[in-house]
């Protein structure tokens, strides 16, 4: 983990408050919006690097309080995101995944496998793990696409069909296998740029055939 000094720190929220509400905001409309993009209005993106990261960091920042645990995947770890995401939001870091209450990875390669996050009990689903995934790119797709991923369930008309960077088959059936547990399992935002794209737990994956393009 990287330390820095004050002078070094990249800043946080200029308003606290009304940025994170629009933040806050907008990562709710995507996961109410499964596989729908939603972009965080520029005034109130951040990241503690400047020009990468500003979606992912930006929700972690409106997300983060003193009593959550993050874990962050390497390549963040070993940059300055631990530091300042612990000086603006007081959240302790984690070593094991497992104990974490959000997840930030660099990929969805550099995430640990869905069955190792906290997945919540019948009792409180809500304390479940929240992973939030930096990714090159989004784009709508048709079925017959090696790549596809579509999306079936609430929040979802019919059925959406995109392919993600990072989002393969082995991803899915990790998915699947946590979704036999439901009400518990994970959420997930992926971010990329200004935007942000929504998987609450209830949203239904699968490849290959049977997928319909989205339009």
């Amino acid at each position: 983990m990287s330390v820095l000094s004050l002078q070094d720190m990249a800043p946080g929220f200029s308003d606290s408050t009304a940025q994170s509400q629009v933040v806050f905001r907008s990562a709710l409309d995507a996961m109410a919006r499964p596989g729908t993009p939603v972009s965080i209005p520029a005034a109130s993106l951040v990241s503690p690097t400047p020009g990468t990261h500003a979606a992912a960091a930006s929700v972690l920042l409106a997300l983060l309080d003193q009593d959550c645990t993050l874990w962050l995947s390497p390549t963040l770890a070993d940059g300055p995101a631990a530091a300042w995401l612990r000086f603006h939001t007081g959240c302790l870091m984690v070593q094991d995944c497992s104990k974490a209450d959000f997840v930030w990875a660099a990929s969805i390669a550099e995430l640990p496998p869905l069955k190792q996050l906290k997945q919540g009990s019948a009792e409180y689903p809500d304390q479940s793990a929240t992973c939030v995934v930096d990714v090159t790119a989004w784009r709508i797709a048709a079925a017959s696409e090696a790549d596809a991923v579509s999306l079936r369930g609430p929040g979802v008309r019919d059925v959406l069909t995109l392919a993600v960077d990072g989002m393969d088959a082995g991803f899915v059936q990790q998915h699947h296998a946590i979704q036999a547990h439901a009400p518990c399992g994970v959420d997930i935002f992926c971010c990329a740029g200004d935007a942000v794209l929504g998987f609450p737990r209830s949203v239904r994956l699968a490849t290959g055939a049977g997928s319909q393009p989205c339009t």
